[in-house]
């Protein structure tokens, strides 16, 4: 699968970009790692890791968007007590834009009232990551745990280059046609999200925030 961070967030920040009062960012790009972050959960326990229901649509119902509502109460939670910089580097940039878009998205105090595109967002952020690693893998998840991961490509997408042993998981990693495909996605969605910061484009948060006390 393309990278949980930050590729999967690259890949839909032109929805929040295009239409930044329609996509709540910060619950847009928590729901597009959910899927992986639930399967990461469920690998603790059965000992390997890989897609499982996370990435079905039963686990984004069940899961996804509530686990995803957690963790972005969460991350606001951290947010209010962390500060920009003001250095101008890229990795500055990176995270004063992280910062000021959190900052100025709905709160968690909000969530009464605007609860409804906050869920939507954590669940199109979470189903974005579905339709994506169907590009990147071979398989299809959607429908466990009723029916098993299905093969949708022809055979010649599952052909084995090479195997790669893994420290963390007994199976080996294949090394085949969509390992390409995640190659390139993963690199895309990087570039996607990181690109204003690395050309110094676009407001990374608003003057007050910039002139508050940094780190």
């Amino acid at each position: 699968m393309p990278l949980t961070i930050p590729s999967h967030q690259g890949l839909i920040a032109p929805l929040w970009r295009r239409w930044p009062h329609v996509f709540d960012a910060p619950a847009l790009f928590v729901g597009a790692a959910m899927p992986d972050v639930v399967d990461g959960v469920i690998s603790v326990f059965c000992g390997y890791s890989g897609q499982g229901l996370g990435h079905s649509l039963l686990g984004l119902i069940l899961f996804g968007v509530p686990g995803g509502l957690v963790l972005w109460a969460l991350i606001h939670a951290l947010a209010r007590h962390l500060s920009p910089t003001r250095h101008t580097n890229v990795v500055a940039r990176v995270w004063n834009t992280a910062l000021g878009a959190t900052r100025g998205a709905l709160q968690p105090a909000d969530l009464g009232r605007r609860w409804w595109p906050i869920l939507c967002c954590l669940g199109t952020g979470a189903f974005s990551h579905l339709c994506i690693d169907l590009i990147s893998h071979g398989g299809f998840p959607w429908l466990l745990p009723w029916v098993p991961k299905l093969k949708i490509y022809p055979r010649w997408w599952y052909a084995v280059f090479a195997r790669i042993p893994v420290l963390w998981d007994p199976r080996p990693h294949l090394i085949t046609p969509h390992f390409l495909v995640w190659l390139f996605l993963s690199g895309l969605g990087a570039w996607m999200l990181f690109r204003p910061a690395i050309l110094g484009a676009g407001a990374c948060c608003s003057s007050d925030e910039a002139s508050a006390d940094p780190p």
